[in-house]
């Protein structure tokens, strides 16, 4: 069966545009008729499609993915699917967890059941946990090494269920010290108890604590968009806020 580029684009769910411009990366290249020049789809390109947006779901860059595409034989790419419905899996566990909690926690306000403190954190740890190895598995990697995100992995997934909930709050006190910090610009001992809070709350990410590795994480919080926006969208500044103080208490020592 014969696609032009809008039919096929309805059919899996995107825009003409973005097989454009795969097109145009050399990632998925349509056909040619000699005489026409019409250009179009075929089966085999309806199933290279649908690999590479289950490529890209997983997270894998469309410059990766070209490079999959191109050397790796029929088996290798059965391995890397297997991998992938595993993790679905795996996410559609957490996620009916995360329902169920969610579906309690209602209840539990309504009066209508107590739920237990266990049961009030149920797949919470677990989906952070798999969100932070999405997003930051790699730049960890890169910046501090596989040891140091295999440490801090550990540290996070046997924290009990007491610790996380500690854990958890710690970073919403985290959240307000700053703001009360930026309403209040000379209250030292605030600022102070900011960076405190902040170091107690890596080392129980972390494992352990590094002071390099703290000042450099700060530094991330300003220069990746990711690390800015989780403080900055409660409140603008908040970021480098966090970068100045922890600077400003810990750089010089």
């Amino acid at each position: 069966m014969k696609y032009s580029i809008s039919e096929l684009a309805k059919l899996a769910g995107i825009s003409p545009r973005t097989l454009r411009y795969y097109d145009q990366i050399g990632l998925l290249k349509p056909k040619r008729q000699q005489n026409s020049n019409y250009r179009y789809y075929d089966s085999n390109d309806v199933d290279l499609l649908q690999q590479i947006l289950f490529y890209k779901e997983m997270g894998v860059p469309l410059n990766e993915i070209k490079k999959l595409m191109q050397n790796m034989t029929k088996e290798a790419r059965l391995t890397v699917l297997y991998s992938h419905l595993n993790e679905l899996n795996q996410r559609k566990v957490r996620l009916n967890e995360l329902i169920e909690n969610v579906t309690q926690t209602i209840k539990n306000m309504k009066g209508e059941i107590i739920m237990s403190d266990e049961m009030k954190f149920k797949g919470l740890k677990e989906e952070l946990l798999k969100q932070n190895e999405r997003l930051y598995k790699e730049e960890v990697i890169q910046r501090w090494g596989q040891d140091t995100y295999i440490e801090s992995s550990k540290a996070f997934s046997h924290m009990t269920n007491e610790q996380f909930d500690y854990f958890y709050h710690l970073a919403s006190n985290i959240i307000t010290a700053l703001q009360k910090v930026k309403e209040n610009p000379s209250n030292e001992e605030l600022k102070h108890q900011v960076v405190k809070m902040h170091q107690e709350w890596l080392t129980m990410a972390w494992g352990k604590y590094d002071q390099n590795a703290h000042l450099g994480l700060v530094s991330m919080y300003v220069q990746d968009e990711r690390f800015k926006q989780y403080y900055d969208q409660h409140g603008e500044g908040l970021a480098q806020l966090l970068y100045d103080l922890v600077h400003q208490y810990l750089g010089n020592n």
